[in-house]
């Protein structure tokens, strides 16, 4: 059977003829059942995104009401990549040119990265080391002391389940609602964790001259510590989903073809490219609109809300990056994500994983924009 609806085809077994299909044929459309705008081709969401109107976050909730007020709400309300302010746009120019350098200095790969976390040794570990070692990576991209890794690759995992714990606040009951109630307050003392952390390294003598450099670049452009160190945590919450999902999804193409798994880094770095056509981490993401526009000779009501379906797009044109976002809030990371997942990889290959095991018992988290493998969970039972 074809996915039900877009959000449904996250967590398709085989979602891709659907979203060619929804890319061709129903290009923007609106869908009663969830709520949502619909765009599916490449030029509708192109025309979206450059449109001065849509928004990263809806008018009447800048950040997740469930995250507020503390810590959490705090450190999402400062990321540029969930807001449109001129203050932002102009941190958010600081931290690419900033991400670029730090690419540059980083392209020596002849030896083992220093920043991958011990490999996992079974299923529970392997779920755990797709979100750390993409935060990992990120940290040893940005410059932070190793001694920082760890500490900060748990509190991004924490803070992200407290956001969406937030989203399904009003949901869920019982049980459910109260370990998300305990996500968020796990997901507040990470947010602050985070923010105390990265504001004292920016200052410290641990800092490198780069992280340095875009502290006093920033300060000399009106732009508080604060604000920066909370940004690092940004990119490092950024890079956390999104690289859990692309290696665990290279893990499964990795186990399906059995013997052919890559042992080299070519071809890993072979194997990741293939997965971002065939299977990619990152499948839709949204916008709001904070006035009325017409796209496609469709007329989409100010406070209404369009799903950006990337993946579909990404059919239509599978070379043009769409799946790490496009226009004011494209990636700045998608080159170096690319080189950690392979790194990754290898590692955990390398450590006699058994990745045919893996990929012949997963499923997907629930989640309405990732496509991220499960390797550890319990079978569903039914009354």
């Amino acid at each position: 059977m074809p996915p039900a609806h877009p959000l449904d085809a996250v967590t398709h077994p085989d979602p891709y003829p659907y979203y060619a299909a929804l890319a061709r044929d129903r290009p923007l459309y609106r869908d009663g059942a969830l709520d949502l705008w619909v765009a599916a081709h490449p030029d509708s969401i192109t025309a979206i995104l450059r449109h001065p109107a849509a928004r990263v976050r809806p008018l009447a909730e800048p950040v997740p009401r469930g995250l507020c007020p503390g810590p959490a709400a705090d450190l999402f309300g400062r990321f540029v990549r969930m807001n449109d302010s001129a203050a932002h746009a102009r941190l958010k120019a600081l931290l690419a040119a900033f991400i670029q350098q730090q690419q540059r200095q980083g392209e020596d790969v002849h030896a083992p990265p220093a920043w991958l976390p011990a490999a996992p040794r079974d299923a529970a570990g392997i779920d755990r080391y797709l979100y750390a070692a993409p935060v990992h990576a990120q940290a040893a991209l940005l410059g932070l002391a190793p001694s920082l890794h760890a500490d900060c690759a748990h509190d991004i995992v924490m803070f992200l389940g407290a956001v969406h714990a937030s989203a399904r606040a009003n949901t869920n009951a019982g049980a459910r609602a109260e370990a998300d109630a305990a996500r968020i307050v796990a997901g507040q003392a990470a947010a602050a964790r985070l923010q105390a952390r990265l504001e004292a390294h920016l200052s410290g003598p641990l800092a490198s001259p780069a992280l340095r450099k875009l502290g006093a670049d920033a300060a000399h452009a009106g732009i508080a510590p604060g604000m920066v160190a909370a940004n690092l945590a940004g990119l490092l919450f950024q890079s956390c989903e999104a690289g859990a999902g692309l290696l665990g999804n290279a893990l499964v193409m990795a186990g399906r073809r059995g013997p052919q798994a890559p042992a080299t880094r070519r071809h890993a770095l072979a194997l990741i490219d293939e997965v971002l056509r065939r299977d990619p981490p990152l499948h839709n993401t949204r916008r709001f609109m904070a006035e009325p526009v017409e796209i496609d000779g469709q007329r989409i009501e100010a406070g209404q809300a369009v799903l950006l379906v990337l993946a579909a797009a990404a059919m239509a044109e599978p070379d043009a990056g769409w799946i790490f976002g496009a226009q004011r809030h494209a990636c700045p990371g998608a080159v170096p994500a690319r080189s950690h997942a392979a790194d990754a990889l290898l590692h955990v290959l390398g450590a006699g994983v058994d990745a045919a095991a893996l990929a012949a018992r997963f499923r997907y988290r629930p989640l309405p924009n990732a496509r991220i493998p499960q390797f550890d969970f319990q079978e569903e039972t039914r009354p």
